[in-house]
């Protein structure tokens, strides 16, 4: 199936998977900071994120983890729908930040985060007002009632907004025990 240049392929429901990871909770992607403050910022008070934990790590135990030999800070943020953002400062040696490629997918490795939204106008109108880049002028329809928006956080890392006409044709999974 194709629609404005995406092609749309079914996953192949006869493959069988013979062992799958056992998660308990939702995945948590972790993203390393220059400025930890600004980011704390813009993921609560932008995107309204909730600040869930805010800790420290001593440098002995960081490097036993491989993380880094001089300890750091890590917040932890959490969505309206449950899933939750890491936010990592090292002690020393912050990270040079990579410079911020021109297209989402110039960047290798993990490109960007999507949220899945409702009300994708509200959401515009407000990181517009809160003078986040935007990467379109508006959402773009990538499909039939699907619109996607890309933006960028205070340090370049891309984010993706989508809004489903109804997100539980996307994620049958999510809503198969739901009864409303």
């Amino acid at each position: 199936m194709k629609h404005s240049g995406v092609v749309i392929m079914a996953p192949n429901s006869a493959a069988h998977q013979p062992w799958s990871l056992k998660m308990t909770v939702p995945l948590e992607p972790g993203i390393v900071c220059n400025n930890i403050k600004a980011m704390l910022e813009f993921y609560t008070g932008v995107l309204g994120l909730k600040l869930v934990g805010d800790a420290k790590t001593t440098p002995e135990l960081s490097a036993r983890f491989g993380a880094t030999p001089h300890g750091y800070r890590i917040v932890r943020l959490q969505t309206p729908y449950g899933e939750r953002i890491k936010l990592v400062q090292p002690n020393q040696d912050v990270p040079t930040p990579q410079p911020v490629p021109g297209w989402v997918y110039e960047r290798h490795g993990l490109a960007y985060l999507t949220f899945v939204i409702a009300e994708m106008q509200d959401v515009v109108k407000r990181l517009k007002a809160h003078g986040v880049r935007l990467l379109s002028d508006e959402p773009i329809e990538v499909r039939p009632g699907v619109f996607a928006l890309y933006s960028l956080d205070p340090e370049g890392n891309y984010l993706e907004f989508v809004e489903y006409p109804d997100p539980s044709a996307y994620r049958p999974d999510l809503f198969k025990w739901r009864q409303f």
